[in-house]
């Protein structure tokens, strides 16, 4: 199964657990037998690859994308949708999600640390206001809203997406990815968000998360630091509907 398999470290990774009374899943490392535990790729034909998210040796996520060479960033990763959303390939398997907020506080610290852009997330208000406190220093702007107890904070970075990613190498490699028409229709929405940043426009306008909404999807996966190759194969199974 995993012969071809190749690990691309990411610190995003879950530890695996130390609780002895989880069994490790079945996915090893064909040499040695090893747990796996990280994101592996392996390149099939045709230009594509495929990629899978593992957690002590469950796959948390599973999918086959385009090969998109020329772009990357520090904000993408193949973890930012599984860890943000609670992804399993099986929700009967063990997973690293401890409780219903525990994505919740990932999306959170995510957000401090610069590791996505963009997100929304709800906290134990007391929980929020240490997050407001926290993200003083950095280059984020939120809204939040109370719901008795809990606070729901929608989160982006003030930065313009010319200055966060290079928009030039991702346009590139959509039009290479993706049929011209699709192509061309991303390449223009991502060429007209070069001058916005996530905040100015999915935060503060008025309707932003509606707008947020409605935005092309290879905005959404940028936004969202999820990783255009995914985001490529969604357009072209969207189109086919």
């Amino acid at each position: 199964m995993a012969d071809a398999w190749i690990l691309h470290p990411d610190y995003r990774t879950p530890p695996a657990p130390t609780d002895l009374g989880i069994a490790p899943g079945p996915w090893r490392h064909p040499d040695g037998g090893q747990i796996m535990n990280g994101t592996y790729e392996r390149p099939l034909a045709k230009r594509r690859v495929e990629v899978v998210t593992v957690w002590y040796g469950y796959p948390l996520s599973h999918w086959r994308g385009p090969r998109m060479p020329r772009f990357s960033s520090p904000m993408v990763s193949a973890w930012n949708p599984v860890l943000a959303q609670g992804l399993a390939v099986d929700p009967r398997s063990p997973a690293p999600y401890r409780d219903e907020l525990w994505c919740d506080r990932w999306i959170a610290e995510a957000l401090l640390y610069g590791r996505k852009p963009y997100g929304a997330f709800t906290l134990p208000a007391d929980e929020a206001m240490r997050w407001f406190g926290k993200s003083g220093g950095t280059n984020l702007v939120y809204h939040a809203q109370v719901d008795d107890d809990l606070v729901r904070v929608v989160a982006g970075t003030s930065e313009r997406y010319g200055q966060l990613f290079d928009l030039d190498a991702l346009i590139a490699d959509y039009r290479e990815a993706l049929p011209r028409d699709l192509a061309e229709l991303e390449a223009e929405a991502l060429e007209a968000h070069r001058a916005h940043s996530p905040a100015l426009h999915y935060v503060l306008s008025e309707d932003a998360e509606t707008l947020f909404a409605q935005a092309p999807l290879s905005v959404r996966g940028l936004t969202l630091g999820y990783p255009p190759r995914e985001t490529a194969a969604r357009i072209t199974t969207e189109a086919a509907k």
